[in-house]
């Protein structure tokens, strides 16, 4: 075995030494979980349209198992808590006419793990910076 690690590092057991050092000094971090939203965006259809009316599912998956609760930024208590639990999966109605935030928590800390905004576009909507291309003969 110490001839394989002295090939892999060319002879120079110091090499080994900082190359553990600093795999130990890095931090051990769990990774933050994810939550994503299917679809993310909600397109109102028509021009008189302002509420944007959909089914969506929100998606969440984390590392660790544990307790979480999925909120969103139209209600103040969770739309669903799951224990002992490292991934989870939410049904929503969705009915906004303003773009809405979901997130994850661990209850009772209020600090916001994962979160999404789901966007509401109107397709009537002009785009402000967009322009009309025109010739550069063009004088009408």
């Amino acid at each position: 075995m110490s001839s394989r690690l002295s090939f892999a590092f060319g002879a120079r057991p110091w090499a080994m030494a900082i190359a553990l050092a600093g795999a130990l000094a890095l931090p051990c971090r769990a990774a933050e979980p994810v939550l994503t939203a299917r679809p993310g965006v909600c397109i109102l259809s028509s021009p008189g349209k302002t509420e944007c009316v959909m089914a969506m599912d929100l998606l969440w998956n984390s590392n660790g198992a544990g307790h979480y609760c999925l909120y969103s930024s139209q209600q103040d208590a969770p739309l669903r808590c799951w224990q002992r639990a490292s991934r989870g999966q939410a049904h929503v109605e969705l009915a906004s006419a303003e773009n809405v935030s979901f997130w994850l928590q661990q209850p009772p800390q209020e600090t916001h793990l994962a979160e999404i905004m789901v966007r509401i576009v109107s397709l009537s909507q002009k785009n402000p910076e967009r322009r009309r291309r025109r010739h550069v003969w063009s004088l009408l």
